[in-house]
């Protein structure tokens, strides 16, 4: 208890912080973010690939749980979702840090209470990534069209990005800041 109250009270900080801030190659894949970033003030997805996919699926109630897959975390606290709902977070092959969770194989889910997102850059070997702030965009699955900025605090010691959301889709890393299309870095 005392470890998912700490995580609450981080996810607060994050969003407090967010807001003061205000791989695989395929001809089947769907097409990469960059161009929907550009649109996002010169904000790009953080390129970090991983050849294989990997995936986790966990049956999260009432007293809220964790999900993990490939460095990433997600924090449901109690009372976010009213039934045990299964939840797969799925890491898929890709030259992004990006993550796809869904509920019960739903497209969307949304939550009674904010959930905890940690994406992990771990992985990544690139020395620039130190330069500028990391942020977690909310994206389409499906064409990975940028629909928001969610902020984030980037933590450089453990190689982490965390935000809140209250509804699960596809997100990813991005590098720089968002300046239109209404996303203005306060989420």
């Amino acid at each position: 208890m005392y470890t998912l109250r700490t995580t609450l009270r981080f996810a607060l900080l994050a969003a407090l912080a967010g807001a003061a801030a205000s791989c695989a190659d395929s001809p089947a894949a769907p097409p990469a973010p960059a161009a929907s970033l550009a649109r996002f003030s010169g904000a790009s997805p953080l390129e970090c690939p991983v050849a294989t996919a990997t995936s986790a699926t966990a049956t999260i109630g009432a007293l809220g749980g964790v999900l993990e897959a490939g460095g990433h975390r997600v924090v449901i606290p109690a009372n976010a979702v009213l039934f045990p709902t299964s939840f797969t977070m799925t890491v898929p092959a890709s030259r992004y840090v990006e993550v796809d969770v869904k509920a019960a194989g739903l497209e969307h889910f949304e939550f009674l209470q904010p959930v905890v997102l940690s994406l992990s850059y771990a992985r990544c070997t690139r020395t620039d990534i130190d330069r500028e702030s990391l942020r977690i965009y909310y994206v389409d699955s499906d064409t990975r069209a940028i629909l928001e900025d969610k902020g984030g605090v980037d933590n450089k010691l453990t190689r982490t990005v965390t935000t809140v959301t209250d509804h699960f889709s596809g997100y990813l890393i991005g590098q720089g800041r968002s300046g239109d299309s209404g996303a203005d870095g306060s989420n």
